[in-house]
C-alpha cells in the first residue's frame, strides 16, 4: 500500500501560530505593568529614552516593542523610536475607555485556563480543578487580586454606562440599587450622570470596601449607601425602583440563578424593575464577545451565557416577567418585573 503524504500548508501553520499565541496577553500585561503606553502620550520615544523613561533594559524592551508591533500594537518610527497607535492608546493608565485592567487580571485567574480539558470534560469550573477552590473564595482571602479582579470588572465599566444610557431613561427612578455591584464604579458613574438619583450598592463586605473612594471621586457620596451582604444568602435591600445584576447571572448555575432572582423579587415592589445586564447567546450566531463570554464563565466558575429564552425561563421561576430586550454594542439590557 502507497501512503500519501500530508501536503505542508505553511499558511495554515503560521496562522494557527498565531491564534495560539501564548506570548502576546503576556507582553500586553507586561508593557501595561511598565507604564509604556503613559510615557508615549506626547509623542514617538527613542527607544533609548522610552527604556530609561521606564526604568527597564533597554534590548529587553526593544524585543517586547518590536514583536507588539507586529501585531499591530504601538509603531516603529524609523529610524529607532516608538509611537502609540490605537491600539497601543488602550493600553494608556489614564484612557477613560481603556483597556488595560484587563490585562492586569490576577494570575490565579489566567492559570486557570491549564484546567480547560477538564471543564469540556466534565463541565465544571477550571478554576476549582486548578486551584482546589472556587474562584469567589480565592478572591476573598487573597485581597490584593480581588482588588485587581474588580479593576478588570470595572476596566469596561464606562463603555458599558455609555450602552446603558442610550436604551434606558433612569431618570424614571429615584433609587437604583446595584447588587454585586463591586467597588461600585458602575454605581458611582450611573449616579454622577444622573442627578437626583439614589443608589445603594449591595456585595460582600470584603468587596465593597473601596466604595467609599469610589463614590467620593464621583461627587455622589451623599447620594450612596453601602449594604454589606451575599446575594447567594441574604436579604437583598428594599426599597429600590430599580435593581441591577450586571455580570452577575452568568457565573451561576441555574438553581443558584433563581434563588438569586427570588431575593431580588422579594426586594422589589409592584412598580420596581431589574435589570440584567451580560453577554448572552442570541438565536443562530451570537456575537463574538457572547461566545467567548460563554467560554470564560465556564473556565472561571463552570457558568456560561444563556439565551434569551433561557434567562426567561429562569425569571418565570423566579416569580419575575419579562419586560423586554434591547440589545447594546455590549450587551442586551433585559428590564423584568414581578409577575
Amino acid at each position: 500500500m502507497v501512503s500519501r503524504r500530508t501536503p505542508i500548508d505553511a499558511d495554515s501553520i503560521f496562522t494557527l501560530l498565531e491564534l495560539g499565541d501564548y506570548l502576546l496577553p503576556y507582553t500586553i500585561r507586561a508593557v501595561c505593568l511598565l507604564g509604556v503606553a503613559d510615557h508615549l502620550v506626547d509623542g514617538p520615544l527613542p527607544l533609548e529614552q522610552l527604556a530609561q523613561d521606564t526604568k527597564t533594559h533597554e534590548p529587553s524592551l526593544r524585543k517586547a516593542v518590536q514583536y507588539l508591533a507586529t501585531r499591530g500594537i504601538f509603531t516603529l518610527v524609523p529610524p529607532d523610536a516608538v509611537a502609540l497607535n490605537p491600539l497601543a492608546d488602550l493600553l494608556r493608565t489614564d484612557n477613560p475607555y481603556g483597556a488595560r485592567d484587563i490585562f492586569l487580571s490576577p494570575v490565579a485567574c489566567t492559570r486557570a485556563m491549564e484546567g480547560l480539558d477538564h471543564a469540556i470534560r466534565t463541565g465544571g469550573s477550571a478554576f476549582d480543578a486548578v486551584h482546589g477552590h472556587s474562584m469567589w473564595d480565592h478572591l476573598a482571602n487573597h485581597p490584593e487580586d480581588g482588588e485587581a479582579f474588580d479593576k478588570v470588572m470595572s476596566g469596561v465599566t464606562s463603555m458599558e454606562l455609555l450602552a446603558i444610557l442610550r436604551v434606558t431613561d433612569w431618570r424614571r427612578f429615584g433609587t437604583v440599587v446595584d447588587v454585586g455591584g463591586g467597588n461600585g464604579g458602575f454605581l458611582a458613574s450611573l449616579l454622577r450622570r444622573v442627578k437626583g438619583a439614589r443608589g445603594v450598592l449591595f456585595d460582600l463586605p470584603t468587596v465593597v470596601v473601596n466604595a467609599p473612594d469610589e463614590f467620593a471621586a464621583a461627587g455622589v457620596t451623599d447620594r450612596a449607601e453601602i449594604v454589606p451582604g451575599s446575594f447567594l444568602s441574604d436579604p437583598i435591600p428594599s426599597g429600590g425602583d430599580a435593581y441591577v445584576l450586571k455580570r452577575i447571572l452568568y457565573s451561576w448555575s441555574d438553581d443558584e440563578v433563581v434563588g438569586i432572582l427570588g431575593r431580588v423579587r422579594a426586594a422589589m415592589s409592584a412598580d420596581s424593575r431589574l435589570f440584567i445586564m451580560e453577554a448572552g447567546r442570541q438565536a443562530g450566531e451570537s456575537p463574538a464577545l457572547a461566545r467567548r463570554m460563554d467560554l470564560l464563565m465556564l473556565t472561571l466558575s463552570g457558568g456560561g451565557a444563556r439565551s434569551l429564552d433561557e434567562q426567561e425561563r429562569l425569571l418565570n421561576r423566579a416569580g419575575l416577567a419579562l419586560v423586554g430586550a434591547v440589545p447594546t454594542p455590549m450587551f442586551p439590557v433585559i428590564e423584568a418585573r414581578r409577575a
